[in-house]
């Protein structure tokens, strides 16, 4: 189970020491977050509040605010450093403007009441978070009624070539790669939530790095480093492992131009408020405001 693997104090410092890298490196992340915002071309919806899950540096959330220029939208994040660095990229507001609202906080735990937002998205945060199913249901309850969550996060496919090498060089480096969920369990997680017609679908890309350390240094430059993962202290950065992952992706996951490529798979998932007597949780958790 990824309840395993992650280890979210892990997953707050090493997002928050790739705050400074984080754009250099996300390209394949705003792709995924253009297409999740195209999504919402097929609804009619006009929401006043937006809350943004795992805002990251901010890319998703002006993506929003350009969308929806009368919308109140709130960022959230784990790390307090990618907060702040969202907070910073919102140009200074006029009295009379509408208002931008950052907020500290873990997923799984909102610092908000239920029924706060019209809106609730994340573009890759997901498979980040310990438990998807508890990140799903705060973000039901804190969803009003006729209102929309909209989500992407990273398909089982994800990486597979660098699942096979590292399973060719020795099993026990294989819990280096999170165990990514697939697109019939994602939206079955997602219907246990007292929503209504969830959709979900996915995209697969294979981008190409000029050698293996290529790869790594971008997995590494978006925080996505094997210390994020349960005991996983060392993970794909020693020197030996290097080598031989270099030797078998040349021989197997190598191109005609000597380029190596790597698969990702993004999903995506949208569901409506479907109020069903939903429990509700009336404690509000203190917010953190950056």
């Amino acid at each position: 189970m990824v309840e395993e693997f992650i280890n979210v104090n892990n997953v707050r410092r090493a997002f928050s020491g790739a705050t400074s890298s984080y754009d250099d490196h996300a390209e394949l992340q705003r792709e995924i977050g253009r297409r999740l915002l195209a999504h919402l071309d097929f609804t009619k919806l006009q929401p006043q509040s937006i809350l943004d899950i795992g805002c990251g540096t901010g890319f998703f959330t002006r993506l929003l605010a350009e969308k929806y220029k009368k919308a109140h939208i709130y960022a959230s994040d784990i790390s307090e450093t990618m907060v702040c660095h969202t907070k910073q990229q919102f140009p200074r507001r006029m009295p009379w403007q509408r208002k931008y609202h950052h907020a500290v906080s873990d997923a799984v735990a909102l610092p908000f009441k239920k029924a706060s937002f019209d809106l609730v998205t994340s573009n890759l945060a997901m498979q980040w978070v310990p438990e998807a199913q508890a990140m799903m249901q705060e973000m039901r309850r804190v969803l009003k009624p006729g209102g929309l969550i909209l989500f992407s996060t990273f398909g089982r496919r994800t990486l597979s070539e660098l699942k096979q090498t590292l399973a060719h060089i020795n099993p026990e480096h294989t819990s280096s790669v999170l165990p990514f969920a697939d697109v019939m369990s994602l939206g079955n997680s997602l219907g246990e939530c007292a929503v209504e017609d969830h959709v979900t679908d996915s995209d697969l890309f294979t981008l190409t790095y000029p050698n293996t350390m290529g790869l790594v240094r971008e997995l590494k430059g978006i925080g996505a480093s094997a210390s994020a993962i349960q005991g996983r202290s060392g993970g794909l950065y020693g020197r030996a492992l290097l080598r031989d992952i270099e030797a078998y992706y040349s021989e197997h996951f190598q191109h005609e131009d000597g380029r190596i490529h790597a698969t990702f798979e993004a999903l995506y998932a949208q569901a409506w408020y479907k109020d069903v007597g939903y429990a509700d949780r009336d404690n509000i958790i203190p917010i953190q405001v950056a």
